[in-house]
């Protein structure tokens, strides 16, 4: 019970503040308010020293194990707390378009990982690589290249920098498989954190919001298609 009530405390202490987009839903205030939401953990945790209950794993609980004995409800805004403001660089899933109550839900799905200098990170569908998806950067600095690269003048022509803020895969992630732009990697070069959103993610919330499609996405997507096309491969 105490290692659970010092791992709480430190998870509270990686939330974010304050939400300077909260006005915008005041229906959901009280549950996204850091402070309100924070009293509710500790009084969860407690409780459970009575029932050991605990609830389902959840992919956050890499980096925090004490999500894993949060109930259903607690997980979702738990994991939204740590990782709202790095889902506001991601415009079509920022405060904009969607709800507290739709970001939380994109949250859930998401990943915080780290990596090592000189290593190279593949993204596509096949079981060697990560997968497809966004790259949020919270800490490091690597370099970043979409599509296939095949030769070390490719390399040259297609790779850029990306460091702390930067999102790399925000509309590629949006194309179809087999597009010559689906694909893409990171050579990592200092120690490195991402925030990593599953495309499966990024797909849903569009689904359930067709106005953050309409508005946004779907001209992610566009320049996505034509980058290539014009010279331009660089992150969108």
């Amino acid at each position: 019970h105490r290692n659970r009530i010092d791992e709480v405390n430190v998870m509270i202490s990686q939330f974010a503040k304050s939400d300077p987009t909260k006005a915008n839903y005041a229906c959901e205030q009280e549950m996204y308010d850091t402070d309100i939401f924070a009293k509710r953990l500790k009084n969860f945790i407690h409780s459970q020293k009575l029932t050991h209950k605990l609830s389902a794993t959840n992919d956050m609980s890499g980096s925090f194990p004490v999500i894993n004995s949060l109930s259903p409800e607690m997980q979702r805004v738990s994991c939204f707390m740590l990782v709202r403001e790095h889902l506001e660089l991601v415009p079509y899933l920022s405060s904009r378009f969607l709800s507290m109550h739709e970001r939380s839900r994109v949250a859930k799905e998401c990943m915080v990982l780290d990596f090592p200098p000189g290593e190279t990170i593949r993204m596509s569908e096949d079981d060697s690589s990560i997968g497809r998806g966004i790259f949020v950067m919270i800490r490091g600095t690597a370099f970043a290249a979409h599509g296939s690269v095949k030769s070390f003048s490719q390399r040259k022509r297609k790779a850029f920098v990306i460091t702390v803020g930067h999102v790399f895969g925000a509309g590629e992630v949006l194309l179809s498989e087999g597009n010559v732009q689906s694909e893409g990697r990171i050579e990592v070069i200092s120690f490195t954190r991402v925030l990593f959103i599953p495309r499966r993610a990024v797909l849903a919330a569009l689904e359930r919001n067709q106005k953050a499609w309409k508005d946004c996405a779907r001209w992610k997507y566009l320049l996505a298609t034509t980058s290539h096309l014009n010279g331009n491969d660089k992150a969108t």
